[in-house]
């Protein structure tokens, strides 16, 4: 019995094993998103306005981003990606957007975090700062 369940678990992780990366970048990001939440709250209300409940709410979201990664990859690996796969030659194309978008969300979060803390909006001045360069490229063309 013991060596089934261990074989069972195995066999699971294999199938999981091209889609790790991904959920591992999405984990990541809620993380660092975590930690600006908190330096946000404590920054703002001190340690008092701290409360576990909100950093709980991590828990969820994790399991949520993973789990929805994770169940578009068994839909696009084991019934549409022979279909993407006629018009789209990126594998895994479907499951690389739901993590992308997973890492935007969290990106987001940070921005106005970091913006509520500092007054500063980070994408904001990134964007000024490529508008600029593709300027300075335009004229060198």
């Amino acid at each position: 019995m013991k060596n089934t369940i261990l074989l069972l678990t195995a066999s699971f992780f294999t199938i999981l094993a091209p889609v790790q990366p991904l959920v591992l970048v999405a984990i990541l990001a809620i993380f660092i998103d975590t930690i600006f939440g908190v330096w946000r709250s404590v920054k703002k209300g001190g340690w008092q306005a701290f409360k576990s409940r909100r950093l709980s709410d991590t828990i969820g979201k994790s399991l949520l981003y993973c789990g929805g990664i994770i169940f578009t990859f068994l839909i696009e690996k084991y019934i549409a990606g022979d279909i993407i796969a006629h018009f789209i030659s990126v594998e895994l194309i479907m499951t690389k957007f739901v993590a992308f978008f997973c890492v935007v969300v969290e990106v987001k979060s940070i921005n106005e975090s970091y913006e509520s803390v500092t007054g500063k909006n980070i994408l904001a001045a990134m964007r000024r700062f490529v508008t600029r360069s593709k300027a300075e490229l335009d004229k060198w063309n």
